[in-house]
């Protein structure tokens, strides 16, 4: 079999085997990774060009002299392999077909939890360019200055994982919007009003499967978080959120929380010098990323119960100003009906 391998290799290359030795309690064989220098492939060569490979070898007359190189075995066979997350709530995610609209602050994290996570296939879309200010606190790098952000946010979740589907959007949000409502999830994270008002549009389509979940943080600190859920036939994003700008803007105890629902305040903004033109708000790559990654976390707990709980999740970072550092606020069809009705 060596023989035969080295032969379909070109000369002068090393030779590569897989040795598979029974488990000494029955389990699946543990797994052995070897490699014969150049110097030995080429003689096992020399062998099957004069010899051929069908050989009744005397197993004393080999050279146990021969170098064998072992190798480091990365064994993630499902037989013998637990994943480290499967018991945690971004496993919502194993298997489901996700698409992150907006790639920025939270998406560009979010989109790389979610591919980690074992989604099946993504769909990325954000038309913006990467330049330099923006490395401070979004998951790009310097190589990937002047790609726009999806292809260069493509290339690295490619890069994570050889067997995820990416699917790379053009424009801001994906053309054929029949195929985003059939995913399991549409994760939002352009905070645009005009995205908003198209799914809304959406909400109600008696097929559509895609829960929608939008999120954002505070334009101030960055510290904050919200994604609001909203599964299918639970009424619009907008619908949901309004309802839940209401409770937690009457609940003192969620004072920290309602500059969520505000414009920001002068000063909140700014324009760097370098990287966006359009004002944007603080935060670090630190906050950032771990704002997206509980966010993410709160949406894998939905796609876990598989449940149609609408409502949202207000999180805050441990150095953000006092108040709970997280709080489910639910919303009902009737929640929904009485908020229309006022």
């Amino acid at each position: 079999m060596l023989i035969a391998a080295a032969l379909r290799s070109p000369a002068d290359s090393p030779q590569y085997f897989v040795l598979a030795v029974p488990h000494g309690a029955g389990g699946p064989p543990h797994l052995l990774c070897g490699r014969l220098t150049p110097a030995v492939a080429n003689a096992l060569r020399k062998v099957g060009r004069t010899r051929g490979t069908a050989l009744d070898l005397n197993p004393t007359l080999l050279d146990v002299e021969v170098p064998i190189e072992w190798c480091n075995m990365s064994d993630e066979r499902e037989a013998v392999t637990t994943r480290r997350d499967v018991d945690r709530p971004v496993n919502g995610f194993a298997g489901k077909s996700v698409h992150v609209w907006g790639c920025g602050g939270l998406g560009s994290w979010i989109a790389e939890f979610v591919v980690r996570a074992g989604a099946r296939e993504i769909t990325i879309c954000d038309p913006g360019v990467v330049t330099g200010g923006l490395l401070v606190r979004q998951n790009y790098t310097e190589t990937s200055i002047g790609e726009t952000k999806a292809q260069a946010l493509a290339t690295r979740l490619r890069s994570l994982r050889d067997d995820i589907v990416v699917h790379v959007a053009a424009g801001a949000i994906p053309e054929d919007l029949s195929a985003a409502l059939d995913a399991d999830i549409v994760i939002d994270a352009t905070v645009s009003n005009a995205v908003t008002t198209l799914l809304d549009a959406t909400a109600e389509v008696p097929d559509r499967r895609a829960v929608i979940a939008q999120v954002a943080t505070d334009v101030a600190s960055g510290t904050l978080g919200l994604v609001t859920i909203c599964p299918s036939r639970a009424g619009s994003p907008s619908s949901v959120d309004d309802r839940v700008g209401r409770v937690v803007g009457a609940d003192p105890a969620l004072e920290l929380y309602h500059g969520l629902w505000r414009d920001p305040l002068a000063g909140d903004e700014i324009v760097p010098t370098r990287g966006c033109s359009v004002p944007t708000f603080h935060g670090s790559a630190a906050d950032l990323a771990a704002v997206a990654g509980v966010l993410t976390s709160l949406i894998g707990t939905h796609l876990a119960a598989d449940s149609s709980t609408a409502g949202a999740h207000l999180i805050a970072l441990p150095h953000a100003s006092a108040g709970p550092r997280h709080h489910f606020v639910p919303v009902t069809a009737a929640d929904i009906s009485e908020g229309l009705a006022a």
